[in-house]
C-alpha cells in the first residue's frame, strides 16, 4: 500500500490548505469591492498582480525548495502565508487597511501559495513508489478538487455570517492545520536521519559539499535550462502555457455570455460550477487507469483537445434557447463536467511525466519554470479575453478561445516532444 502516513499526512493538508485558499479567494475581492470601494479595475490588478509577482519570483522558490528540501518549503510556505492571512485580519480589523495593503498582504499569499504547489512535486516523489505516482497523483487532483468545491461556498457564507474580518480567520486556521501536518512529517523525518547518522560516523576525509554546484545545478536558471533542453517537458510546460492562456480569456468572457446571452440565473452557473467540480472528483479516480492503460503522448494530446470541444458546446448552446433554458443548461453542465475531467487526467498526467523524467535534485526548479509559463500568461489571456470580447463579440472570441484550445496541441507533435515518452514498465502493472 502506497499511502503511507506521511503522504497521508501530505493529503489532508492538501484538503485543508486548498479549502482555506478558496475560501479567501472569495473573501478579498468581497473586501476589495464592500470594504474598500474598489473599481473593477482595482480587482483585477489584485487579480493580476498575485499571479505576476509569483511569475517573477517562482524561479527563485524553485531553487529554494531544492536546495532546503521540499517537506520544509512546504511548512515554511505554510507558516508565511498564515501570517500574511493574520496580518490582514489585524489591519481589517483596525478599520486601517488600504489598497496598496491588501495589495502587499496579497502578492505574500501569493507566493506562499506557490511554495506549496512547487515543493509538492519533488515531496511526492520522496514519499511515493515509482509504480504508484500516477495514482498518488491522481488523490492529490482529487484533494483539490474538494478543496475548489468547498472553499468558496465556505467564504462566502462566513464572509455574510461573521463579516469580512472574521472571515479570514478560516484561513489562517487551516494555514495553521496544515503547517502541523507538515511539522509531523518534518520531525519524522529529522528523527529517522538522527538514527541513520549514528549508525555511521563519516571519516575525517569524508566532508560535506554541494552536490548541486558539483552537477552544475546551483544556477537559478539551471531548471530553465533544463525545461528548454529536454524535449518531453519542454512540450509539457509551453502546452500548457498556451492552454493556460485561452482557458484565462475563455473563463473572463464565460460568466458574461452565460448570463446576458444564455440568462442563466445564479443558480444555474452554480449548477455548472458543481457539474464542474464533480468531473475532477471523478477523473481523480480514473486518471490512473487511464494513464496505466493508454499511451501517454495520445492520451496527453486527447486532453488538451477534449476542453476544446468542451468549450466549442458553450457558444454552441445559444443555438438551442428557442428549446428552453433546460436545454441550454444541460449543455453548459456537460461542457464543465468534460473540461474539468479531461483537464484533471492531463495534470495528472503531466506531473506523473515531470516526476520520473526530471532529476529530483531539480524538481524544485523544473515545477517553478512550468509555474512560472502558467502564470505569466494566466493574466495577459484574462485581458485579451476581455478585450476580443468587446471588439468582436462574446460569441466569436469563445470559438477563437476554442481554437486557441485546440492548437495548443501543437507543442506536443514533435518527435522529440511528449510522443517520444515511453511510459515505465511500472505504470503498467
Amino acid at each position: 500500500m502506497f499511502i503511507s502516513r506521511p503522504f497521508s499526512r501530505v493529503l489532508a493538508g492538501q484538503v485543508v490548505s486548498v479549502t482555506g485558499s478558496n475560501a479567501t479567494a472569495v473573501v478579498i475581492p468581497l473586501i476589495a469591492v464592500i470594504t474598500l470601494d474598489a473599481s473593477s479595475f482595482e480587482v483585477g490588478v489584485l487579480n493580476a498582480a498575485e499571479s505576476l509577482a509569483a511569475a517573477v519570483l517562482g524561479i527563485h522558490i524553485g531553487r529554494w525548495c531544492d536546495r532546503i528540501g521540499p517537506d520544509r518549503t512546504m511548512l515554511v510556505s505554510n507558516l508565511t502565508g498564515a501570517v500574511a492571512t493574520i496580518g490582514l485580519f489585524a489591519v481589517l480589523h483596525a478599520g486601517v487597511l488600504s489598497f496598496p495593503l491588501l495589495l502587499a498582504l496579497l502578492l505574500v499569499v501569493g507566493l506562499a501559495e506557490l511554495g506549496f504547489d512547487i515543493s509538492r512535486t519533488g515531496y511526492t516523489v520522496s514519499l511515493v513508489p515509482k509504480d504508484r505516482l500516477p495514482h498518488a497523483n491522481a488523490l492529490i487532483e482529487g484533494a483539490n478538487a474538494v478543496g475548489e468545491g468547498i472553499g468558496p461556498s465556505v467564504g462566502g457564507w462566513l464572509f455574510d455570517t461573521v463579516g469580512a474580518a472574521l472571515s479570514l480567520l478560516f484561513d489562517f486556521v487551516t494555514y495553521m492545520c496544515s503547517s502541523l501536518l507538515v511539522l509531523l512529517n518534518v520531525l519524522e523525518r529529522r528523527k529517522r536521519e538522527t538514527a541513520a547518522t549514528a549508525e555511521h560516523t563519516p571519516r575525517r576525509d569524508e566532508s560535506p559539499h554541494d552536490e548541486s554546484d558539483e552537477n552544475g545545478d546551483g544556477d537559478v536558471l539551471s531548471g530553465l535550462r533544463f525545461v528548454w533542453g529536454n524535449g518531453i517537458i519542454r512540450s509539457i510546460a509551453f502546452s500548457a502555457g498556451q492552454f493556460n492562456f485561452f482557458t484565462a480569456a475563455f473563463f473572463t468572457i464565460y460568466y458574461v455570455f452565460v448570463v446576458r446571452v444564455l440568462h442563466m440565473d445564479p443558480v444555474a452557473v452554480g449548477l455548472a460550477a458543481t457539474c464542474s467540480g464533480i468531473g475532477g472528483i471523478v477523473s481523480s479516480v480514473a486518471a490512473g487507469a487511464l494513464i496505466r492503460r493508454m499511451a501517454s503522448g495520445p492520451l496527453f494530446i486527447a486532453t488538451l483537445f477534449a476542453p476544446a470541444l468542451a468549450a466549442l458546446l458553450v457558444p454552441l448552446s445559444a443555438l438551442t434557447i428557442e428549446y428552453g433554458n433546460a436545454v441550454v443548461i444541460a449543455l453548459v453542465c456537460v461542457s464543465q463536467f468534460v473540461w474539468s475531467f479531461t483537464v484533471t487526467v492531463n495534470l495528472v498526467l503531466s506531473e506523473s511525466i515531470k516526476q520520473v523524467t526530471a532529476p529530483e535534485r531539480l524538481l524544485g526548479q523544473v515545477s517553478s519554470v512550468e509555474r512560472v509559463i502558467a502564470l505569466a500568461a494566466e493574466p495577459v489571456g484574462a485581458l485579451a479575453g476581455g478585450l476580443f470580447a468587446d471588439m468582436i463579440g462574446e460569441d466569436i472570441a469563445l470559438y477563437l478561445c476554442a481554437v486557441g484550445l485546440a492548437a495548443s496541441t501543437a507543442w506536443a507533435l514533435g518527435e522529440h516532444g511528449i510522443l517520444s515518452f515511453c511510459k515505465p514498465d511500472e505504470w503498467q502493472r
